[in-house]
Formats: C-alpha cells, structure tokens, sequence
C-alpha cells in the first residue's frame, strides 16, 4: 500500500488516513508514537547546530521556525531519522512506499510538526514531559506526553 501524500501543515488525522491507520486504534497510535519519538530526536539534532539555519536567520534567538531551517539541513535529517530508526517502523515505510530521502514526506510532516509545536510562538505553552501537539487531536493521554530536549538545552549540553 503506497501512502498518499500529505502536506506538512495537514492535521495528523488527515496524516492517518492518508497512511491507513485509525486514531484509537493502539496499536497504530502506538506506531504514531515511535515515528514521532524518533522524528524528535533528529528535531533536536537539527536544531542544535545553528549552521543548519539559513544565513538570514543566523543570529535569531533559539527556538526556531521550520522556514528558518536550510532545506538541505531538513532533508539531512530525514535521511538520518531514517537510517536509525527502528526496523520495525522502517518496514511501515517500506510498506508505504517510502524511503530516506528527501520525498519521505512522513518524517517531513513529523519534523514540521516539532517545529511549529517547539517554537517562540509556543513559550506560553508547557514545556518538559508535557509535549504540547495540537495536531494530536483526540490523542489518548497516555501518548500526549513524549520527553524531548528543547533545542535551547540541546545547545546547552553540547
């Protein structure tokens, strides 16, 4: 089953059904849930070498936007997200048509997501555990809840 492309700035319930999947269906939220942990880990990646930033936007403040990102910076870490991610979510990709490029419009939609969920124009918004992702709509609460490093505390470790 080839997956019909989505947008990054559709909603995950669109997401979901482009891919076959049904929201409350555990084992599929449960599959959502690794793709989003991993796409989180190149998230942080991404954000924490200010090179990745297109020039214009090189001395902006952390907590970046997805459009202040060099295309080829995104496009790197789909291919890296990947090639580390765990096989079992790689045979959904294969399954879907999908590889680690550039086209793998899946982690292209996560990592949008992660972006816009992450950014300066969410610092009102709880931060920590509480992973804010108003795309996640009737998301059971148990899954709500993804442990991330902030860009600004990736930098900070690093």
């Amino acid at each position: 089953m080839t997956a019909t492309y989505v947008p990054p700035s559709a909603l995950k319930s669109r997401l979901m059904t482009a891919l076959g999947l049904q929201s409350g269906n555990p084992a599929h939220e449960q599959l959502y849930l690794e793709v989003k942990k991993e796409c989180a880990l190149g998230y942080d990646a991404v954000c924490a070498n200010r090179a990745n930033l297109r020039p214009e936007y090189a001395h902006v403040p952390d907590k970046f936007t997805y459009n202040q990102m060099r295309e080829s910076a995104i496009d790197a870490a789909i291919t890296q997200i990947y090639r580390n991610t765990h096989p079992n979510v790689r045979a959904w990709y294969t399954r879907w048509g999908l590889d680690g490029t550039s086209s793998n419009f899946i982690i292209r939609w996560f990592l949008y997501h992660l972006f816009r969920n992450r950014d300066a124009r969410n610092d009102r918004k709880a931060r920590g555990v509480n992973f804010h992702d108003d795309d996640d709509e009737g998301e059971s609460e148990g899954l709500q809840h993804v442990e991330h490093i902030e860009c600004t505390e990736a930098k900070a470790n690093a």
